[in-house]
């Protein structure tokens, strides 16, 4: 019974110490990418830890769809949709996952409404490199530092 005991211990130990992410699941059968694929409203957004989901609702829309694009099957995450003022508002990137998946690297990102705005580390021209802290199918959490802050996101699935 003690040997049971132990190696359930040991176990739970390694099992623990092989997550991925932070605060993700320790064993998912699927794959990051298709937790990833999806549309996911933006629910928080600090930047220096203090919430500006307000400032980023003034630029920018809340859906992000993520989905492997037709063109050449890059991957794509397509920000479009009305912002606060009901204006629309189009960003696109192209991304890949990194590290191990431990990261997802913008490759490109742009947009192609006239008056198009940004903020942080969302615009045209714009590619940072955001940790994966969580990686549910229904709740993302990134953080990635642009220009000297730090910005965290928080997604959830729809």
């Amino acid at each position: 019974m003690k040997k049971l005991i132990l190696f359930l211990i040991v176990l739970a130990a390694i099992v623990e110490g092989c997550k991925k992410y932070p605060d993700g699941p320790w064993l998912s059968l699927r794959t990051a990418k298709g937790r990833l694929y999806g549309t996911h409203t933006l629910t928080k957004y600090t930047v220096n830890g203090v919430d500006s989901l307000s400032l980023y609702e003034d630029s920018l829309s809340t859906s992000f769809n993520f989905y492997l694009g037709s063109y050449n099957g890059t991957e794509v995450c397509n920000m479009q949709g009305l912002r606060k003022d009901g204006l629309g508002s189009d960003l696109a990137w192209y991304w890949t996952l990194e590290d191990h998946n431990k990261s997802l690297l913008v490759t490109w990102a742009g947009g192609d409404l006239p008056g198009f705005r940004c903020t942080g580390p969302f615009g045209a021209g714009r590619c940072p490199e955001w940790q994966i802290l969580k990686l549910y199918h229904d709740d993302i959490i990134m953080q990635t530092t642009y220009n000297g802050k730090q910005y965290l996101i928080e997604l959830t699935g729809d």
